[in-house]
C-alpha cells in the first residue's frame, strides 16, 4: 500500500555508485547508477508493486548480480519496516480518536432516551393519533375514559417521524434534544462528527436495541468497552461526553 514518504538508499558497489529512489506517491522505483566521478552511466524506473528489483539492478544498471540480490533484500526490509511503522501508527491516531473521548456511559444515555421520550415523542404522539382519528372518548357506569389508539398506517408514520427524528438531529450536530440536555453525543470511532449515513444506520437498528425496553441494547452496551449498543456496532459510533 503506497505510503506519502519517499525512500532514498544510496549503495557502492564494485561498479560505482547506485542511488534507488522509492516514491509511494507514484508507487515507482527508480535506479540510478554512477561512475567514479558521478557521472551517470544507466538509469532506470519501474513500479513498486510489481519490479523485480534483482533484474532491475542487474540487467538495467548493470550491478553485478551478487550485489544486486543484496541491494534488492535490503531495500525490501526497508520498506516492509517503513510501512508497518507507518501502520502503526496510523493505527494509533485511530484508536486515540476515540479513546481520548470520554465515554457517556449507559445511565446518561438512559436519560436522554426518556428525556425525549417525554418532550418530544410523546408530544408526536398525541398529535399524530389525533391528526389519524386515532383519539377515543369512552363512558362505562358514570366514568368517561380518553385515550388514543395508534394502529397500522398512523403507528408506522410515528415511527418513521421518531426515526427521522433521530437521525436528522445526530447527523446534523451529533446529538438530539435529550442528549444536549445531559451533555452527550454521537461519533464516529474514530472520534470526527457521524455521518449522515452513520446515523441511519444507528437508528434504524435502534428498533431492535429498543426491545423489551431497551433491554438489548443496553445488554450490548454493557458488554461493550466503548459502550456501544447493536446500532452503534453497525454504525461504527459511539457516545461520548460533550
Amino acid at each position: 500500500m503506497p505510503i506519502s514518504v519517499g525512500m532514498r538508499q544510496v549503495f557502492n558497489t564494485s561498479v560505482g555508485t547506485v542511488e534507488v529512489l522509492v516514491d509511494r506517491d507514484s508507487d515507482t522505483v527508480s535506479v540510478y547508477r554512477f561512475d567514479a566521478e558521478h557521472r551517470p552511466v544507466a538509469a532506470a524506473m519501474e513500479s513498486w508493486r510489481h519490479v523485480d528489483l534483482v533484474d532491475v539492478l542487474n540487467r538495467q544498471a548493470g550491478v553485478p548480480l551478487f550485489e544486486a540480490t543484496r541491494i534488492a533484500a535490503q531495500l525490501r526490509d526497508e520498506h516492509i519496516t517503513r510501512a508497518s511503522f507507518t501502520e502503526r501508527m496510523q493505527d494509533s491516531r485511530r484508536e486515540r480518536g476515540w479513546s481520548s473521548l470520554e465515554n457517556a456511559g449507559i445511565p446518561l444515555r438512559f436519560v436522554a432516551v426518556v428525556l425525549d421520550a417525554l418532550i418530544v415523542l410523546a408530544p408526536l404522539f398525541v398529535v399524530v393519533g389525533l391528526m389519524s382519528g386515532g383519539g377515543y372518548r369512552r363512558e362505562f357506569d358514570g366514568q368517561t375514559n380518553v385515550g388514543i389508539d395508534l394502529s397500522g398506517s398512523a403507528f408506522l408514520l410515528l415511527l418513521a417521524l421518531g426515526l427521522g427524528y433521530y437521525i436528522v438531529c445526530e447527523a446534523a450536530t451529533g446529538a438530539t434534544l435529550g442528549k444536549r440536555m445531559v451533555g452527550i453525543r454521537v461519533v464516529g470511532e474514530d472520534g470526527e462528527h457521524v455521518t449522515f449515513g452513520a446515523a441511519v444506520v444507528r437508528n434504524l437498528v435502534r428498533v431492535f436495541d429498543a426491545l423489551f425496553f431497551y433491554l438489548v441494547g443496553f445488554v450490548s452496551a454493557l458488554l461493550s468497552k466503548r459502550g456501544q449498543r447493536l446500532g452503534d456496532r453497525a454504525a461504527r459510533t459511539i457516545v461520548v461526553r460533550r
